[in-house]
């Protein structure tokens, strides 16, 4: 019951406030907006993981500034979150540094690294514009234009025992998965050569551009390479 009143507290704070709320400022910190960060997460409790030898639910273990967009579209600003991708989940610290769940759907979730000046931009599989709707999980986003390149991080437990040990121990493996998105068509990429046939409107010059690149394999960049030439034929056009 606790867990379905902070829901509705949530909800209701995020239909109260202006399109885009920076929770930095003086101004934005109303008693609402604490209730939003405080009341309406769930305690993020690591027990399931407690056996975990290697790898993560995670996108990145470590918090980082976000930005978080609700499903009527409200925009936070600069709350400190972390992306469970296992679970489709986001943890947020609140005013007290206490790690919670947001006890709510997100429609996007931006992770600004600072570090090493990036930002890591996902959306959930509901706000995908397709006609056949993706497995469910948050997406990342890797290209806009023409055509959309996103990425599915899947990530799988397993568990296995150690000879002579009493216990299992749980590892995580992440499967990266290329997905592109065009005039409404969802198609999975298993390797670039799939590229030209999905691409079908500029299949010669796509095939070409391979070609001359030597390009083969799965590796991001270079998808994002092809993805990134096919959108540049249109640019400039009317």
């Amino acid at each position: 019951m606790r867990i379905l009143i902070s829901c509705c507290l949530f909800f209701i704070c995020l239909r109260s406030f202006s399109q885009t709320i920076d929770v930095d400022k003086a101004d934005s910190r109303s008693a609402a907006i604490n209730n939003l960060f405080t009341a309406s997460g769930t305690p993020y409790v690591e027990a399931k993981f407690v056996r975990l030898v290697s790898g993560s639910p995670f996108f990145n273990e470590k918090m980082m500034r976000g930005i978080v967009i609700s499903p009527n579209g409200t925009e936070y600003r600069n709350i400190i979150i972390r992306l469970n991708l296992m679970e489709s989940q986001v943890n947020f610290l609140n005013n007290k540094q206490e790690e919670l769940i947001v006890g709510t759907p997100l429609r996007e979730v931006t992770l600004l690294d600072t570090v090493n000046k990036k930002n890591y931009h996902f959306i959930f599989s509901d706000y995908i514009e397709t006609t056949v709707k993706p497995e469910k999980g948050f997406y990342q986003i890797l290209q806009k234009g023409k055509a959309e390149l996103y990425t599915q991080h899947k990530k799988t437990l397993k568990e296995s025992r150690p000879f002579n040990s009493a216990t299992y121990e749980q590892s995580i493996e992440t499967y990266l998965t290329y997905f592109v998105l065009l005039g409404g068509q969802w198609k999975k990429i298993n390797k670039i050569k799939d590229l030209p046939s999905v691409l079908s409107d500029k299949k010669s010059e796509v095939l070409g551009y391979i070609n001359s690149k030597g390009l083969s394999g799965y590796k991001q960049e270079d998808v994002e390479s092809v993805i990134n030439y096919y959108n540049s034929l249109f640019e400039n056009k009317q």
